[in-house]
């Protein structure tokens, strides 16, 4: 029983952990879906950031523990668009680590056996939280390039050059993290980049669909293609794989179903039924 009640004490804590750490997220969702911005919407009442003295002490302990830089958390971390610090989140690992570890303390030399793991759970906790953000980044991104695509391809058709329609297709982006990655591509040929340099550099992104777009635009460039054209083949080809990514998702809904069907619904129906046979058959 001892073992047990740790045991759903340390996932309680971990869902409310992911709950808080989700709730900036899920404002600017909603947000996105007003369409309102962060700098529009009042600053009053309770504030979801952290105060800068827990930041700095959680930092130098991450300085502390791992004081050499490392370049995969830095790219998680760039890749994710959190605006946490290699440091703060080194620290936080330990934090959540030590957590997790002192939820099976108590239980005494049976929970010895349990901190080890849950040590290793809780120092990898982070690193899930910023893996499963940046995924739902590049959703986001993959999400809103379809419509982006076609507005670019309408401009070219009514006679605006490439530059001129990325930069007016940019307010066809509902999220700010696929504006943000169209401000990267345009904002470098702003100031005197080229094109192509700056499509080149894009086209190693992480995210699918971006690479797609950057490297097509890139052989357009290159070749003399006509751009309108292959922009019109690219939205067609981003919204078939967005339709394509809805329905496997969509199918996905009816397995989850039997979860809780199977894990208890059906259990306290037996119980119901055949465990009151069963017991009034021993009475």
């Amino acid at each position: 029983m001892d073992l047990t009640a740790a045991a759903l004490a340390a996932i309680s804590i971990a869902a409310l952990a992911f709950h808080f750490l989700q709730r900036s997220a899920r404002r600017a969702a909603v947000m996105a879906a007003t369409g309102l911005r962060r700098d529009e919407v009042s600053t009053g009442g309770v504030r979801s950031r952290s105060s800068p003295a827990y930041r700095s002490c959680v930092s130098r302990l991450g300085n502390m523990v791992s004081p050499r830089p490392d370049a995969k958390l830095s790219d998680l971390l760039e890749s994710s668009g959190t605006a946490w610090t290699l440091q703060y989140l080194q620290g936080l690992r330990l934090l959540a680590a030590l957590a997790f570890a002192f939820l099976v303390l108590s239980l005494g030399p049976a929970g010895l056996l349990l901190t080890p793991l849950l040590f290793a759970a809780g120092y990898r906790a982070p690193l899930i939280f910023l893996g499963r953000k940046r995924r739902r980044r590049w959703e986001r991104i993959a999400a809103d390039l379809p419509e982006v695509v076609d507005l670019m391809a309408v401009l070219c058709f009514a006679g605006e050059s490439l530059l001129q329609a990325l930069r007016h297709s940019i307010g066809a982006c509902s999220h700010p993290f696929s504006r943000q990655e169209m401000e990267n591509i345009l904002e470098p040929i702003r100031l005197g980049e080229s094109a192509a340099a700056s499509l080149h550099r894009a086209a190693d992104h992480p995210c699918p669909e971006m690479r797609r777009f950057s490297r097509t635009l890139l052989r357009a460039e290159e070749f003399g293609a006509p751009v309108a054209d292959t922009l019109e083949e690219l939205a067609v080809e981003l919204s078939n794989g967005r339709r394509e990514k809805e329905r496997v998702r969509a199918s996905r809904v009816s397995v989850l179903i039997l979860l809780p069907l199977v894990f208890l619904i059906l259990p306290s129906f037996l119980l119901l039924t055949v465990g009151g046979m069963i017991l009034g058959y021993t009475l």
